[in-house]
């Protein structure tokens, strides 16, 4: 018998819309803003070992290494990083600070400090997805030119360094190496220290962690409007929702399906616009004693369900649309986009058929279901599309998850994924590059989840890609890419989706940045006049 072995993920992918902020008010008030939240993840202060959903948690008292305005685009106003500038061939990269930054403790931020950064980012310890496979895999060395520039060297070419040091494709933010070097990574649990926006202040595990605004912020365009945050844990979206009612909350993260009865309450809807590309990933696909190494397989499962039918039934307007035909890690908003490529059919009969061509055998298919702060509808989803399973013939278990222990374990080598499937969140990044890594490059070049069919090609087509310099010419070979990945069935694209909030008469606008769901840029949130 011929053992079953697939995963998929319900995959996010991101870009955000802007929310009305004042162009005069900066200054912060003594006001406390309290945002629920489905799920805090980790709940771990140590950056390098973050997993995505982290940021909603911590990210509030760091500045990353670049910033990004709010359209999405990296900014050399908004981060650490002032400037970036590679060398011909992209192997070395020269990063200036800006001036005038201070840590929460008044020390200055220093070329150390980002030195500290870079090597702890790259450290055997450092968890995180994109940048720290990166530089784990191919820093050469950091020299410190002064005291506010370093060179970053790497052993082969990588143009996709600006983009990984940013919000949005990777997430990395300067760490403080004095007081890290004074507490110990385990005394900063208890006394975390940053640049950013926020202060942190106290936490309670598996309850809430509080901030009061840093009004000595070097950015004072972005200095908290509101003089305290309080970040706390709702997992139930009826809790959240009774917590906005009460005015226990401000801002609630909601569900595509509670948007329409969050508006009849009368509460705002407050979107960060495509900000996911949910997809279903074949994990283990690699390996040619799966199923889901052949692509008549992969084809059967993306055919057998209707996926206008689900976007309908789960994504309101200001949720979500269908997904376009892109194949993931694809987009209207990425590099190699191509708008002739049409979304999947539901032929539910080719689907069948196909099962039979290979030789399903009927083994049952675990579906791993994973609720994330930006997919509290998560489970609704899976339970849709394994029903169209179901129906073509696929005996399909869901099984709850908790995602950063999946991860965990996916990073020990020893990922044992079949028969199954699970859901975890991609960003929409627009360079593609920082999605190839981590999704379907083999462990060895970096790859974390390995979800595609030849993770060896893909190691191929990410070097060939990192050398090429020049924009246009990396968006043509991307698209060739984005068409061959189509045609391979190797992912399922489902929504391209919104992360939604709904917010009380105390909040008059946001301006989160667009692209990235987990930097909510909670110093944006306008306190109503």
């Amino acid at each position: 018998m011929r053992r079953l072995a697939l995963v998929i993920a319900i995959a996010v992918a991101l870009v955000a819309t802007s929310c009305a902020t004042s162009d005069t008010d900066t200054e912060s008030n003594d006001d406390t803003v309290t945002v629920a939240l489905a799920s805090f993840s980790r709940e771990k202060l140590y950056p390098p070992a973050f997993d995505p959903g982290g940021l909603v948690y911590f990210g509030p008292m760091f500045d990353f290494l670049i910033g990004a305005n709010p359209d999405g685009s990296l900014s050399t106003d908004t981060g650490a990083l002032e400037s970036w500038e590679p060398n011909e061939n992209a192997t070395e990269w020269t990063l200036a600070l800006r001036e005038g930054m201070k840590w929460h403790d008044g020390k200055d931020v220093t070329s150390e400090d980002l030195e500290f950064t870079l090597q702890e980012f790259g450290s055997p310890e450092a968890t995180c997805a994109a940048i720290c496979a990166t530089l784990q895999n191919n820093l050469a060395g950091v020299d410190v030119v002064d005291d506010r520039t370093v060179v970053l060297k790497l052993s082969t070419p990588d143009v996709n360094i600006p983009a990984k040091l940013g919000p949005i494709e990777s997430s990395i933010m300067i760490l403080p190496k004095h007081h890290v070097e004074k507490t110990g990574w385990e005394g900063f649990e208890k006394d975390p220290m940053g640049s950013g926006p926020w202060k942190f202040v106290r936490r309670q595990v598996g309850q809430s962690i509080e901030y009061e605004a840093n009004t000595d912020y070097w950015d004072a365009d972005r200095r908290p409007r509101f003089g305290k945050l309080d970040v706390v844990l709702a997992p139930d979206q009826n809790t959240r929702m009774a917590m906005l009612k009460s005015g226990e909350a401000d801002m609630v993260a909601i569900s595509p399906d509670e948007v329409p009865r969050a508006q009849d309450d009368g509460f705002q809807i407050l979107s960060i616009e495509n900000t996911i590309v949910s997809e279903m990933l074949f994990f283990k696909s690699y390996d040619p004693k799966e199923f889901a190494h052949q692509v008549e397989f992969r084809k059967a499962l993306a055919l057998a369900v209707d996926m206008d039918e689900v976007v309908k039934a789960f994504y309101p307007t200001e949720a979500g649309t269908r997904a376009s035909g892109d194949a993931v890690p694809f987009s209207p908003s990425t590099l190699g986009h191509d708008p002739d490529l049409e979304p999947y059919p539901y032929d539910p009969e080719e689907a069948k058929r196909l099962l039979d061509e290979v030789g399903y055998d009927g083994s049952k298919v675990k579906l791993w279901t994973v609720t994330f702060p930006d997919g509290p509808e998560q489970g609704d989803v899976n339970e849709a599309i394994a029903g169209y399973w179901d129906k073509a013939g696929v005996k399909v278990e869901i099984v709850q998850a908790e995602f950063a222990t999946l991860l965990e374990t996916m990073g020990t080598g020893d990922f044992d994924a079949g028969p199954a499937a699970t859901g975890f969140p991609t960003s929409n990044r627009p360079s593609v590059l920082a999605n190839m890594e981590p999704m379907m490059l083999t462990q060895d070049a970096g790859g974390r989840f390995r979800t595609y069919w030849d993770p060896e090609k893909a190691d191929k087509w990410y070097a060939e890609l990192s050398q090429i310099v020049d924009e246009a010419e990396r968006d043509a070979r991307l698209r060739e890419i984005n068409n061959e990945l189509y045609n391979e069935y190797w992912s399922i694209p489902v929504a391209m989706k919104n992360t939604t909030y709904a917010a009380g008469k105390r909040i008059s606008g946001w301006d989160p940045i667009s692209g990235v769901s987990k930097v909510i840029s909670y110093e944006t949130l306008e306190p109503a006049k």
